[in-house]
């Protein structure tokens, strides 16, 4: 007789939903951010305040924690275990300090970014990005699995994440930048170029105004620089490289999404390594 699968085989392990969740979290991410898109430039200044603090806290949440981490693998690495030192040298108030000074600018150039994303294309990157950073995680946790500390594969396992969804990110951004229309500036001088765009910005906040002000300040200048230096757009390898240059600052919403997703995600538990049991839990 042909042996049939119990009810406990069939379900989804402890890694599935651990994925079906953190695939929800980003989801609700992208959502969250295309609604502060929708809503900051006639949001008055408390409320873009308290996003601002909310995404420095993330952001900052999530770089503090995988810090501890990365410091603990380094102390146990050089120090012994009856030593005093690693538990001074863990991190503390001054990890987490430089980690909310981190998060504060990162935060604030994001809110500045998201307010001035010009294409709905953007959103659809952003959540496939989001997918292949869950995805990318689960991959290199089974890839690490016997290899790794135990104690340690989660970070490992998110870094790896968070570096190769990056760089698709950032890829997946530019290809949109050069894509886009932008205001012919052959024309016009630097000062002419400068003021017509920041003319265009606006908002309710006079601190996200000034904001998207400087951002479109120095926007002018790449563009005009841009124009001026390679005018027939990217038919070339030299001007090709020089519009990537131009357009540089979409590494600025990559890594923004990135570091909020992971200040959201925890890092995956123990009994999420395929269910290694050496696996302990990381510092939190």
């Amino acid at each position: 007789m042909s042996r049939q699968p119990s009810d406990d085989s069939a379900r989804p392990g402890p890694t599935t939903h651990v994925a079906l969740r953190h695939a929800f979290t980003v989801t609700v991410l992208v959502i969250g951010l295309w609604l502060m898109h929708m809503n900051l430039r006639v949001l008055p200044e408390a409320g873009v305040v308290v996003l601002w603090i909310a995404v420095t806290l993330l952001i900052a949440h999530g770089g503090f924690r995988r810090h501890r981490v990365q410091r603990a693998a380094f102390l146990r690495g050089y120090l012994e275990p009856t030593s005093q030192w690693p538990r001074r040298l863990r991190g503390g108030p001054l990890m987490a300090l430089r980690h909310l000074v981190i998060g504060a600018l990162l935060g604030g150039l994001l809110l500045i970014t998201l307010a001035r994303i010009p294409t709905q294309e953007v959103w659809a990157v952003l959540l496939v990005a989001g997918f292949v950073l869950v995805s990318g995680e689960a991959l290199f946790a089974r890839l690490l699995r016997g290899h790794a500390h135990p104690r340690f594969a989660p970070e490992l396992a998110r870094r790896g994440a968070l570096r190769l969804t990056g760089l698709l990110l950032i890829a997946a951004l530019l290809i949109l930048a050069l894509q886009a229309r932008y205001p012919d500036l052959t024309g016009a001088t630097l000062e002419q170029a400068v003021w017509f765009l920041v003319h265009h910005e606006a908002a309710r906040s006079h601190l996200l105004e000034a904001g998207l002000q400087l951002a479109a300040a120095q926007d002018g200048l790449r563009l005009w620089l841009g124009q001026q230096w390679f005018p027939q757009g990217v038919e070339s390898l030299p001007a090709l490289l020089g519009w990537l240059l131009v357009l540089a600052e979409q590494a600025f919403l990559a890594a923004g999404f990135l570091l909020l997703a992971n200040g959201l995600l925890p890092l995956r538990p123990a009994t999420d390594t395929l269910g290694d049991p050496r696996n302990a839990p990381v510092i939190e």
